[in-house]
């Protein structure tokens, strides 16, 4: 999906909320300008800031706080959206970072109805939650499908771009 846009990632400027330990940012380091990286989590950031330092890391930096509009190219949120207080408004606040024909991508366990202690999120809210932020070109389906031990996992990906500025 994110392929059949044709977007380079050379060059982008790339926002990693909720990075982790940066999984992604090493995924994509050596082929972006510039990747911010903010999560809640200082023993995750700590682990973050060692493996750029291990990995010679000259264009990561650590945000306390969002900066201002129009700053982002590519938006990223790996399995961190389904675990906020106000997933609709945190897409709004996100997507109003984004650059012209900027894209936001996230990806998140899919919901399941019969679960007795659901977690993750429906296509249905992440396709709402992107077209109430202004996205266009929105589209929600499985990213991949993997085995994890017992467990069989196939997270959605949600995808909308900045048709605006």
């Amino acid at each position: 999906m994110l392929v059949d846009r044709q977007r380079p990632l050379e060059g982008a400027r790339i926002l990693d909320f909720g990075c982790g330990t940066g999984l992604l940012i090493q995924q994509l380091v050596d082929r972006v300008a510039a990747i911010d990286a903010m999560d809640t989590s200082p023993a995750m950031l700590n682990a973050l800031r060692a493996k750029g330092e291990r990995g010679g890391w000259t264009n990561i930096r650590m945000l306390d706080e969002l900066p201002p509009a129009g700053s982002y190219d590519l938006i990223v949120a790996s399995s961190v959206c389904s675990f906020l207080d106000d997933y609709p408004g945190a897409v709004q606040r996100l997507a109003s970072l984004l650059s012209a024909g900027g894209s936001f991508v996230q990806w998140d366990l899919e919901q399941d109805p019969v679960d007795e202690e659901p977690h993750g999120l429906t296509r249905a809210a992440v396709s709402e939650a992107l077209t109430a932020a202004g996205l266009n070109e929105v589209a929600v389906e499985t990213a991949f499908e993997a085995r994890v031990g017992d467990l069989e996992m196939a997270p959605i990906m949600g995808v909308g771009s900045d048709p605006t500025r």
